[in-house]
């Protein structure tokens, strides 16, 4: 009998932690997503006899800074929609080889998924790593038919600091703002874009904040004080328009979830851009690249990605 009721105690347990919690006020999340793996441990690059790998191509260089990329290709001749991917690392750190993993598992569900290298705070101040941006984007729309791309599908991905650089990229490829090449004729737009856990309004994280953010400083070139109008000019907030592709803003239940978006999401709503909330159960910040969230944040941006392109 005691080992009956320890067990019916553990199924009840278990049953209300899969239900959703309540989040913030003002917070309205699309959907929620269980996670059922007990699977741990960090994913590894596993490519299918499907995916061929290109790896460490240059897309354009900064004086001496070459500039690369990692390609994961189908097989066949496509065109096949693309995903680029940026990581995180507060702009001072990370490197495109943590996406690895998620990009060879987006190639196996029909992408060509690139991850990205570009310039840290360390090296380039802003706009530095949105200008690299834009320009890796340009250079695969002008290999489109080496790597079987279709250039009217590219949807741009990042985590944390590399989901801020997508947002930046998403809200201002149809300006001349931050763009190393802004009379180029291939564009650097992307047609949708995925957020996780990122930052898209500086001047209120700042103002939040009960002291100077340190990675903001070094990246936006001082604090808030002293450089307002690098912080407002920093925020994909600010560049919102009716221009603005569909965005998926995507969470750990730990990551401060849908906290960073209500007055995002209500201008968004405004302009009429159809926009997302998901909300995964279980993973703090920076566990898209863990598991057992790894599947189900890759299972979520494939399947918003394959809808949002069709």
């Amino acid at each position: 009998m005691k080992k009956l009721i320890i067990l019916l105690l553990a199924s009840t347990t278990l049953h209300l932690h899969s239900a959703p919690p309540k989040f913030a006020e003002g917070v309205k999340v699309d959907r929620w997503v269980e996670v059922t793996s007990n699977q741990k441990g960090r994913p590894k690059v596993e490519l299918s006899d499907n995916v061929s790998a290109h790896e460490n191509l240059v897309y354009d260089q900064v004086g001496k800074k070459k500039l690369s990329l990692d390609l994961y290709q189908p097989k066949g001749k496509g065109p096949f929609p693309c995903a680029v991917l940026l990581h995180g690392g507060g702009w001072a750190n990370g490197n495109k080889e943590s996406f690895r993993p998620m990009a060879a598992e987006l190639a196996k569900k029909g992408f060509v998924a690139v991850t990205i290298e570009y310039r840290l705070s360390g090296e380039a101040r802003f706009p530095g790593a949105v200008e690299d941006a834009k320009q890796a984007i340009r250079w695969l729309r002008s290999h489109c038919k080496d790597y079987h791309i279709d250039p009217n599908r590219i949807g741009g991905v990042g985590g944390s600091a590399g989901g801020h650089l997508i947002g930046m990229l998403a809200t201002t490829s149809h300006t001349d703002s931050f763009d190393r090449d802004p009379d180029s004729k291939v564009s650097c737009a992307v047609q949708c874009a995925v957020m996780m856990g990122s930052g898209v309004d500086q001047v209120t994280r700042s103002k939040e904040a009960k002291k100077p953010i340190q990675n903001c400083v070094v990246f936006f070139g001082g604090t808030f004080q002293e450089v307002p109008e690098v912080y407002k000019a920093a925020s994909p907030i600010t560049h919102l328009s009716t221009q603005t592709p569909p965005l998926l803003m995507i969470e750990g239940e730990f990551d401060s979830p849908g906290q960073r978006y209500p007055a995002f999401r209500a201008k968004l709503d405004k302009l009429g851009v159809p926009n997302e909330l998901i909300i995964i159960q279980g993973a703090k910040h920076g566990q898209w690249g863990a598991h057992p969230w790894f599947h189900p944040f890759t299972d979520e941006i494939a399947s918003y990605l394959e809808r949002t392109m069709k």
